[in-house]
């Protein structure tokens, strides 16, 4: 499991770590909070019984940036093989920042201690909306390419890191 303190970007006693199933009742709020961004319902009983399965079965992966006893922002990542890179390729599938917490480097901070999770030679993969430019900003800024056919983006694992 990854646990890091982020760079001085972020607030002071931030950490970000690799979250397990006790964390899902700390992590509901703000994938509640997500989901009614893109307008929709949330039950947490189904939302809640749901990453518990995902999270069991190792299927994703939890990743919280929290002040002490207080989490501010939620990534779930969903595990993924490629028959042609004969490697591990995640989707980060969900990242939310509660919107208290935004333009202080949390995104960035949570999104680097992902980039660091990636086994050597896997890949994070993820989409975004078209129109949502400073979150393509983000991403490139990270070392994520855009795809030429469509807006998908890669990130590959550097060996040295």
């Amino acid at each position: 499991m990854y646990t890091s303190t982020p760079p001085d970007t972020t607030p002071a006693g931030m950490t970000l770590r690799q979250g397990d199933a006790s964390d899902i009742p700390g992590a509901l709020p703000l994938l509640a909070a997500y989901r009614a961004f893109y307008g929709l319902p949330t039950d947490s009983a189904a939302l809640a019984a749901y990453l518990q399965a995902r999270l069991t079965a190792g299927e994703a992966t939890l990743w919280l940036a929290s002040l002490p006893e207080q989490p501010v922002a939620v990534a779930l990542c969903y595990r993924g093989y490629s028959t042609l890179s004969l490697a591990r390729n995640d989707l980060l599938h969900d990242l939310y920042v509660d919107p208290g917490w935004r333009r202080q480097g949390i995104a960035a901070a949570l999104l680097r201690a992902i980039q660091r999770g990636i086994p050597p030679g896997g890949s994070l993969w993820l989409e975004t909306a078209h129109g949502n430019h400073s979150a393509q900003a983000l991403y490139l800024g990270l070392g994520f390419v855009p795809d030429s056919a469509f807006l998908t983006m890669s990130w590959q694992r550097p060996a040295d890191l």
